[in-house]
């Protein structure tokens, strides 16, 4: 009986203390001084005030967790430009879709090369779960695309950026088979390497982006390839460092290069791909898309007169039948301007 009577006395200063604790954070969660000045004001003549602070105190304390965290790779160096595009289209996709999804935030990683980007991603790494690169039979076979080129191809046109003093040999190029006695300066992994040592070019690759600029200065190789969504920032980044360079005026190298977002092939990176897919074909929809593009990449096609260049085309053969060339609304032409 006493034993009872002490278990009976231990449970009721439990309950107790449990209403005690959820009175006071009710107070807590009711209390004005909870808000801002400004809040309050707002707050003052709502008859659904207490609702309102209320809810917040309802909030689930893992809400943070819920929020989807797209963790993309750092730019090479502080001049390095060449994916703001790219993310803008990535974050208005993800704007698009936060009616159906909820909250999202873009984390920039520290900077990675493109394999070890491939390396993290491929094992679900929390370093990094999106990545911008163009598609190989590997890349399908191991990772998750969206099959729709973010710069719509346009990397795929190729314009040369040479030494000043060269521009008149290059003029006298005439075949493919002159134009493969050049020499290409490439990034160490990048999938144009391949490519190109595919179809019998010479190419020379540098471990760093930064440094590729000053190889072709010091006549490491003649002619650096660049894609028509990239030189002409480039250019104009360096030009002051670099007087003895220049935009070559002749020559247009294509190939199809379809560059995606890749996720790991688990069911977190599913998520995230899908979300970022469904937000990116309603901004092609909308329309929304086009105009991101033709912001940042509409001038430079004639800028860089590409339409009357002379063009040499040549396969890639890393593509897989997947490849969406059927959708002509994924793809630009430069040279038909559609």
């Amino acid at each position: 009986m006493f034993k009872s009577k002490i278990k009976y006395n231990h449970f009721k200063f439990k309950f107790l203390f449990i209403i005690l604790v959820a009175v006071s954070a009710l107070s807590i969660c009711l209390s004005p001084s909870l808000f801002s000045n400004q809040s309050n004001n707002y707050f003052k003549n709502d008859s659904s005030y207490l609702f309102k602070q209320r809810k917040l105190c309802l909030i689930d304390t893992t809400s943070e967790n819920k929020v989807m965290n797209y963790i993309y790779n750092a730019p090479e160096s502080e001049k390095d430009e060449r994916y703001g595009y790219h993310w803008e289209i990535l974050k208005t996709a993800l704007e698009k879709t936060k009616k159906k999804y909820g909250l999202y935030k873009m984390t920039r990683a520290k900077f990675m090369t493109e394999r070890r980007q491939l390396h993290e991603i491929k094992k679900g790494s929390k370093e990094i779960n999106i990545m911008y690169l163009g598609t190989t039979q590997e890349l399908e076979r191991d990772l998750l695309p969206i099959r729709i080129p973010v710069d719509k191809n346009l990397g795929g046109y190729c314009v040369m950026l040479i030494r000043k003093e060269d521009q008149e040999k290059i003029n006298r190029i005439k075949t493919l088979e002159d134009f493969r006695k050049l020499s290409i300066g490439l990034g160490y992994g990048w999938i144009d390497v391949s490519i190109l040592e595919h179809n019998k070019f010479n190419v020379v690759t540098g471990s760093s982006y930064e440094g590729l600029f000053k190889m072709l200065a010091n006549k490491r190789f003649d002619v650096f390839s660049r894609s028509a969504v990239e030189i002409i920032d480039e250019f104009n980044l360096r030009s002051k460092e670099f007087k003895n360079l220049k935009i070559e005026d002749s020559l247009l190298l294509y190939y199809p290069l379809p560059m995606y977002f890749w996720f790991s092939k688990n069911e977190k990176g599913l998520k995230l791909k899908k979300r970022a897919e469904e937000g990116m074909r309603m901004m092609i929809k909308d329309g929304s898309y086009d105009s991101i593009f033709n912001r940042y990449h509409g001038k430079k096609t004639q800028i860089l007169n590409l339409r009357k260049r002379k063009i040499f085309k040549v396969e890639n053969p890393f593509l897989v039948a997947e490849t969406p060339f059927s959708d002509l609304s994924l793809w630009y032409n430069p040279i038909s301007r559609k």
